[in-house]
């Protein structure tokens, strides 16, 4: 695999595993979102304006993915939010980031796609390191304890419909950017999103005062997510001219083991070594699915 392309990959998923870990530093994580994906669209304006000049406004085309992606969005949004509040981000991060085994799935029900043996490896790893990421410790009288953290446990049940709001717009952005041009599809549906994070949020976060003592606490972390979900992107485009595309998204959910790290060492979050161990195993799960024919 190039090398260029590997650093620019992990340096992309440690941006991505950096940018989780200041939002769940945050004191409201919903006004911590808001505000740095604002600047992420501030950010993104030049790069957008430029596509148009250089390649006419022939590319500025609409398109109901728009809308069913700024939608999606929204809810991943929220529910993030909720599991950051909720739970560890070395529990709830690798669950959300789980993405490639149930975009394959839903591939292979919604869209009729055909799936390698490799794929199906991949997926059952992905489901064992999930699984046993809620485990305590490796032990068989811990076995039944995921199972009833679905039931029980808020952070769990928001980091697992996290994982189907990325699921879904995964899918939904696929169709999108086979309709029009990616640029102005990753500009235009974030706007949808804004309007529609502002309205829920609503009065609320404004009238508690929640939004400006986000910003006087944590302006630095916040413009450093909005440059950071940008230059992630930017890094893994520049990556994709270097190398295989099913490399690059495999290797990427690296970003799970980052994550952990940067949870159980910084935030002094428990069940280490399980989860470490669990976040390896939905790598290599991930890295499966991402190579296979």
């Amino acid at each position: 695999m190039n090398e260029t392309a590997i650093f620019l990959v992990l340096l992309s998923a440690a941006m991505h595993a950096l940018r989780n870990f200041l939002t769940k530093k945050a004191l409201d994580k919903q006004s911590f979102i808001w505000w740095y994906e604002t600047f992420g669209l501030i950010f993104f304006t030049p790069v957008f304006v430029w596509v148009l000049v250089s390649e006419g406004m022939g590319v500025l085309i609409f398109s109901k993915m728009i809308l069913i992606s700024g939608v999606l969005h929204v809810l991943y949004w929220v529910f993030l939010a909720k599991s950051l509040e909720n739970g560890d981000l070395s529990l709830v991060y690798p669950i959300m980031r789980s993405s490639p085994a149930l975009v394959l799935v839903f591939s292979i029900a919604v869209l009729g796609e055909r799936v390698s043996t490799t794929g199906i490896a991949g997926i059952l790893l992905v489901a064992v390191g999930v699984y046993t990421i809620g485990m305590n410790r490796f032990s068989l009288a811990e076995l039944i304890r995921p199972m009833r953290a679905v039931r029980s446990d808020r952070a769990t049940r928001f980091a697992l419909l996290t994982l189907v709001m990325v699921a879904a717009y995964s899918l939904a952005d696929k169709i999108a950017v086979e309709e029009m041009h990616p640029v102005v599809f990753a500009y235009l549906y974030p706007w949808v999103s804004m309007a529609l994070f502002s309205l829920y949020l609503g009065n609320t976060k404004w009238s508690g005062g929640a939004f400006i003592r986000e910003w006087d606490c944590n302006k630095t972390g916040i413009l450093l997510c909005g440059v950071l979900s940008i230059f992630g992107y930017f890094l893994i485009l520049a990556a994709f001219t270097l190398e295989r595309v099913s490399y690059i998204v495999g290797l990427r959910q690296l970003s799970i083991v980052f994550a952990v790290l940067l949870g159980g060492h910084f935030l002094k979050e428990e069940n280490r070594l399980v989860r470490i161990v669990s976040s390896v195993v939905i790598f290599l799960g991930a890295y499966l699915i991402a190579v296979a024919d």
